[in-house]
């Protein structure tokens, strides 16, 4: 924090590495607010973020990265029972940064998956058809533009499992479901078997998975 504190006054306002400093507090406040729940710093990071995506000079190579580190913060924001308005400018940020980046770049399918992100949160507030299908869709393209055999496949699987199993809910009628349902669980059994033996998201994963099974019970599975 000290460090990133120093930077912001040693570096103007045109310099990239002034918002470079910035979007590390951001990150940092956010961080803090995560371990200790304090809406100050959470209130801090939102802040550290904004200024840092105002002050981003013309063609900052890390722009992207400080909107999706601000889009992140305000995503915390909505969740802690933030309005509607928060989690739309989540949205249009993610959007932002996609538009920013080509297709090919490793860290598009990163952004479209933070996008389904938000739109599953807006849609679970607010149920709305069209945002679900987003929300689903851009989930889908995360993982199919996320090679087979990187770290984080076996994330866009649990992802996509959990979009479909959260939108589930919504519908429209029993049999899709669970057509939805039975995808989702056959992700996340895909994505069990590729996290190695002590990895932390093995337990939360085995519990969704006895969860949804128990739902598809309750459907006449």
């Amino acid at each position: 924090m000290k460090l990133a504190t120093r930077a912001k006054e040693q570096y103007g306002p045109d310099d990239p590495r002034h918002a470079a400093s910035l979007s590390a507090l951001c990150m940092l406040h956010r961080l803090r607010w995560e371990r200790t729940r304090s809406r100050e710093a959470l209130d801090e990071a939102v802040g550290y973020g904004r200024a840092a995506v105002e002050v981003s000079p013309p063609g900052d190579p890390l722009l992207v990265r400080h909107m999706s580190s601000l889009a992140t913060a305000l995503q915390e924001v909505f969740d802690a029972g933030g309005e509607m308005a928060v989690i739309e400018e989540a949205i249009m940020l993610y959007r932002g940064c996609l538009d920013l980046i080509e297709h090919d770049d490793d860290e598009y399918a990163g952004q479209q998956s933070n996008l389904a992100n938000s739109l599953l949160r807006r849609a679970q507030r607010e149920p709305d058809p069209l945002v679900q299908d987003e929300a689903i869709r851009y989930a889908r393209a995360a993982l199919r533009a996320t090679p087979p055999d990187s770290p984080g496949y076996p994330i866009r699987l649990v992802n996509l499992g959990g979009t479909l199993a959260a939108l589930a809910n919504s519908a429209q009628g029993v049999d899709q479901a669970r057509s939805m349902l039975d995808e989702a669980q056959s992700l996340w059994e895909r994505a069990l078997r590729r996290f190695p033996p002590g990895h932390p998201a093995r337990g939360r994963l085995q519990d969704s998975l006895m969860t949804i099974q128990m739902v598809r019970l309750t459907l006449g599975d």
